[in-house]
């Protein structure tokens, strides 16, 4: 919801000093120029003929200038195009069945290039010089004209700035570990700028430096991009030298801030740029945690056991985990006879580490800046990494005979989004879909004859390091030391000084703080902090991140993708993906092809490490280089049919990185497989794009637990003796995995689920039967809980027990993202005694359920049953099985599940959004088919 009181006093702050004239003004506005003549011609060069589709809730405005806060606040009265896109996003989960292809522009916009004249609402020239226009749509998209990509860029920029201005200057400063000095002093803020800097620690002339480095690395495409990032910035400058002069166009958010929005350098690009690719575009890096697994393990279970436990857990290649591609192995990061003098294990792996930046200041908790301020930082914290998801569907199970494709990434619920839309055609620039503010070009979406997409694939790209401290003099080193060893040499560290200084808001608390953090790098990467390994040696524990340094690297690729004399079928589309260096799954639709390509800069390890424990940093171990092309997974027009993702394993062989957990048997891919296969056996394997839709959001309102779990439940306890309570909600599970184990009301004005009993009942039951399980093992580490229930084993990386929608309190619509699931399921069949491709060792099975390990688990699977049977009926008042609607976390919130599960969008300015049903979807979504294509 929207910060009401404060909203009021912020809108009138800046209202009044933007009246008052006491903001500098550097800007005399704009004129039409040489740009008076680029017309916005509807579907020119665009092949769609209509069938591109997308939806950006809520939607594409995310200024809110004084005058309209204070009229939100007064009125509720909401600036234009603010929500035109939620409704449409919200009510496609009660759209099937019968939803028919004329039916999808009732929940999906046109994403036709430019647009109909009389869809046009004002036309802007940013720049009496450069030759651009833009032109903005009923939904207030802007489509950006111009006759040279350098001035397509700057009308990027100023669309961005208009757009999203005060999110991209929270962006940035998030990037450059600034936040305190720009929004106010407070524990909040001073945390997320230490975290930073141990992500992406770069001085201005660091940033700098990565642009001026894309020529010498990538010839003309490097030069392309430096410039169009350069007119990028000063487009962005142009409208925040507007904002001095015209009140109505700078952001009311400012009043939260310390300063009014100040101009941008080329390097902050980078800063934007470092702070989403280290969110959405890495994996790894967390070896240490793992060690500390590891080491609980073995205390637990005994040095041997313990080990092999952890290899079960980890399930680093798991035959049985759902891909992507299923008819190639593409083999990665699979060791051979692992050295153990190459292993670092910290000696206490799971104690805090000393040094690093400074977190906070002293007292910093009596620091309260501005509450919508704090609001803003805040919510980019619940940016969820892996959630994006793609289904495509080929030519020969196409009904119209082309290929089909719904995709999408999943950033998060915001208010305004995080991503925005644009449509950008200049001479070897056509484009039109989503890019992330602060950066400028179409990263998601579609060019005249093809259209693209990513998931976050979270392979590989980080390890974690041990540098042995040394002594430059041949003493004993120190315990934090800041020299290494490397190569047989004691070399000194990086060291760079980060300074900020965070002035308390008038009102505030506390004294004006100046915060200043060391940050300490070696060869291999940035400085987390310092431990001890080897028996009390000082080690200072580094993350060696491939694309570090390389932040806009990957903006060759996109580049590529939006030229369509280089980007003309899947093959040329490949090379463009093999240019990026994140690691993301890359999707591809043309009227005649599907493809796939999985991108990031993957280390090539020695084959004598283990890729899941540190490695010493003292040079025996270094990377191999990098894993070439045509070993990426890769695919194009599989013989399934079809492809689909949402962030599961890519193929066979292709290993889960150390920092995940849930590429077992069980992973929420295979609801869209399953709802894939569905609408091709109902449609004589012939289906539409309506029809791909329908599967791909009767797949976000599937219960995971229920769909993949349950069955293996119902068979363990099939002909067991139960008391007639369990035996009632055992029923009551079984009806409802009939239908599909959807969490879903029968109409939106319903306040309960339509099968509220079985949700209830599976909520209730799943952490109590993985505790059933795994208990014995994991119990003595520690349980959290969270409203009143268990939610995560403390000594797990992967904490949550259950990742319904409503686990970690998000309500971001991320859900099912984590293993226990397919730790379940495997159990309970080899309980059954059915086939498991990699089935838990007996360092697992002699330790389940009970000091008899599997002969324990009836019983104590029985007592899970009960347990939740006790619950349920004091939750619900006595009354029987069916009637139940609340399980003990929503009758503890005093919410209803539906209501407890809701999606809230994260206020990143002052203007909020109303929560919607939840469904476990993408955020910008395309639903397209191409009925032509460019001579070939």
């Amino acid at each position: 919801m929207a910060v009401r009181v404060p909203l009021r006093i912020a809108a009138g702050v800046l209202l009044a000093t933007a009246l008052t004239g006491s903001v500098a003004v550097t800007g005399a506005g704009a004129t039409a120029g040489a740009a008076s003549n680029l017309a916005p011609t509807y579907r020119a060069n665009d092949f769609a003929d209509g069938n591109a589709l997308s939806i950006l809730p809520p939607g594409e405005n995310g200024l809110v200038n004084p005058a309209q806060a204070l009229a939100f606040e007064a009125a509720g009265q909401r600036p234009p195009a603010n929500q035109d896109q939620l409704g449409k996003y919200a009510g496609l989960l009660y759209a099937s069945p019968g939803l028919t292809d004329a039916g999808l522009t009732s929940y999906y916009d046109d994403a036709s290039f430019g647009v109909r004249p009389q869809d046009v609402t004002r036309v802007e020239h940013p720049s009496a010089s450069e030759p651009v226009a833009i032109y903005r749509d009923g939904h207030d998209m802007p489509h950006v004209y111009s006759n040279s990509q350098g001035a397509a860029a700057y009308g990027i920029g100023y669309a961005q700035a208009e757009d999203r201005l005060f999110l991209m200057d929270v962006l940035r400063h998030y990037g450059q570990a600034t936040l305190s000095e720009f929004l106010g002093p407070a524990c909040a803020f001073e945390q997320m700028d230490h975290d930073e800097l141990l992500l992406a620690p770069y001085t201005p002339q660091q940033a700098q430096a990565q642009l001026d480095a894309l020529p010498h690395e990538y010839g003309a495409a490097g030069a392309q991009l430096q410039s169009m990032l350069s007119s990028f910035v000063a487009g962005v400058n142009a409208y925040i030298a507007r904002t001095r002069t015209d009140p109505s166009l700078l952001p009311a958010d400012y009043a939260a801030a310390l300063a009014p929005p100040q101009p941008w350098q080329p390097s902050d690009v980078i800063y934007v740029a470092a702070l989403i690719g280290g969110i959405f575009g890495r994996g790894g890096g967390a070896e240490v945690r793992n060690a500390a697994l590891l080491g609980y393990l073995q205390h637990q279970l005994g040095a041997s056991p313990g080990a092999a436990a952890f290899g079960d857990l980890k399930e680093q290649n798991d035959p049985g985990a759902p891909t992507t591609i299923t008819d190639q192995r593409f083999p990665y990061e699979i060791p051979g006879t692992v050295d153990p003098a190459t292993t670092a294990l910290p000696d206490q792996p799971g104690a805090p580490l000393q040094g690093g930046p400074t977190s906070t200041t002293a007292n910093c908790d009596l620091t309260k800046p501005n509450p919508t301020a704090l609001q803003d930082a805040i919510g980019l914290l619940a940016l969820p990494r892996q959630m994006s998801n793609a289904l495509l569907v080929d030519a020969h199970h196409s009904a119209s005979g082309r290929p089909l494709a719904v995709m999408g990434p999943q950033v998060g619920y915001y208010a305004p989004q995080i991503l925005m839309e644009e449509d950008v055609h200049a001479p070897g620039y056509q484009a039109e879909g989503a890019s992330f503010p602060g950066t400028g070009l179409v990263e998601l979406g579609r060019g005249e004859d093809y259209a693209w997409s990513a998931t976050s694939a979270g392979t590989d790209n980080t390890d974690q390091r041990l540098e042995q401290i040394c002594d430059p003099a041949g003493g004993a080193p120190a315990a934090q030391g800041h020299d290494y060893l490397f190569d047989g040499k004691c070399v000194p560290m990086e060291h760079h000084t980060f300074t900020e200084a965070a002035v308390p808001k008038p009102g505030g608390l506390g004294a004006p703080a100046v915060v200043t953090r060391d940050v300490y790098l070696t060869v291999h990467g940035i400085v987390q902090g310092w431990t001890t390994a080897d028996q009390g040696r000082p080690v200072a524990v580094v993350n060696q991140r491939s694309t570090y340094n390389h932040e806009a690297d990957s903006g060759v690729g996109f580049l590529r993708w939006a030229d369509p004399s280089l980007t003309h079928d899947v093959s040329s589309w490949m090379t463009g993906a093999e240019q990026i260096s994140y690691t993301f799954n890359w999707f591809y639709v043309d009227n005649k092809d599907i493809g796939y390509y999985v991108s990031g800069w993957d280390p090539v390890r020695p084959s004598n490490v283990d890729p899941n424990l540190p490695t010493w940093g003292t040079g025996g171990s270094e990377w191999r280089g990098f894993l070439p092309a045509e070993q990426h997974p890769h695919e194009v027009d599989p013989p399934q049919g079809f492809l689909t993702s949402w962030n599961n394993k890519p193929a066979p062989g292709f290993s889960a990185a150390d920092d995940d957990y849930s590429q077992g048997l069980v992973q929420r891919v295979q609801s869209l497989m399953q709802e894939i296969h569905h609408q091709l056996a109902i449609h004589n394997q012939k289906i539409t794009r309506a029809n791909l839709v329908t599967a791909m959001e009767t797949a976000a309102a599937v219960d995971l637990d229920g769909r993949q779990v349950l069955p293996e439940l119902v068979a363990f306890e099939a002909g067991r003796p139960a008391s007639a309570g369990v035996t009632a909600m055992l029923g009551q599970l079984r009806g409802w995995l009939a239908a599909g184990a959807q969490r879903h009301k029968a109409s939106p004005s319903d306040t309960q689920y339509r099968d509220a009993a079985a949700v209830a009942i599976m909520d209730e039951l799943e952490p109590r039967l993985v505790r059933a399980l795994f208990d014995p093992i994991f119990a003595a580490g520690g349980v959290q809980t969270q409203d009143g229930s268990s939610s995560g084993y403390t000594a797990m990386p992967m904490e949550q027990l259950v990742s319904a929608p409503h686990s970690g309190g998000s309500h971001q619509g991320d859900a099912y993202g984590t293993g226990w699931e397919g730790y379940a399921q495997k159990l309970l069949r080899q309980l059954d005694g059915e086939p498991v491709a990699q089935p838990f060792s007996s360092a697992v099975t002699d330790h389940v359920c009970g000091p008899g390990g599997l002969a324990d688990c009836s019983t104590s699977v029985g007592n899970a049953l009960q347990a939740t049977y006790d619950a349920l009926v004091a939750v619900n008042g006595g009354a029987p099985v069916p009637a139940w609607t609340a399980d003990t976390a929503t009758k503890s919130a005093g919410v209803t599940m539906p209501a407890y599960d809701d999606i809230e969008a994260q206020t990143t300015g002052l203007v909020g959004q109303p929560a919607i049903d939840w469904q476990n979807r993408p955020t910008f979504q395309q639903a397209v088919e191409f009925p032509r294509h460019r001579p070939r």
